[in-house]
């Protein structure tokens, strides 16, 4: 029986295998839902670390936004989860989060090495996260109360 489910299992990882392709792969940029100034695309970058936190902080306590999200795709995950724990850990751990992960469709453009043949496209699924960052009411109404106007 055991032997039988390791069978079952190849079988289905084989479907699940991406096409071979001929020709050259043109990856295609994320589609993004409409933003606002509230939304902080992160990337792999870690040089750009330094400017996203600057700007989450500068949004919450600033700005009076209230609400910052963050968004991570693929490899960018990592870097949109350490840069929501700075920030939180730099306003003194009082920042509501809420997290959600969820799956995204890519597009990629299939160029042929044969010129004769049509461009095709691929799809691809790829796992991201959103990060909604808050302040609590009592914590923006202390920081505003201090802010002269």
């Amino acid at each position: 029986m055991g032997s039988s489910n390791a069978a079952a299992m190849a079988v289905d990882t084989d479907t699940n295998k991406r096409a071979h392709t001929e020709g050259v792969v043109k990856k295609r940029k994320p589609l993004r839902p409409s933003t606002s100034r509230a939304d902080i695309y992160v990337t792999r970058d870690h040089r750009k670390f330094n400017s996203y936190m600057r700007r989450a902080r500068k949004l919450l306590v600033e700005r009076n936004y209230p609400s910052v999200t963050i968004h991570g795709l693929g490899a960018a995950i990592q870097t949109a989860i350490k840069l929501a724990a700075a920030v939180k850990a730099s306003l003194g751990d009082q920042v509501i989060m809420d997290t959600n992960t969820h799956t995204v469709t890519l597009y990629d453009d299939v160029v042929p090495q044969d010129e004769s043949a049509d461009i095709t496209t691929q799809t691809r699924q790829n796992s991201a996260i959103q990060i909604k960052m808050s302040l609590p009411s009592a914590v923006r109404s202390q920081i505003f109360a201090k802010t002269p106007r």
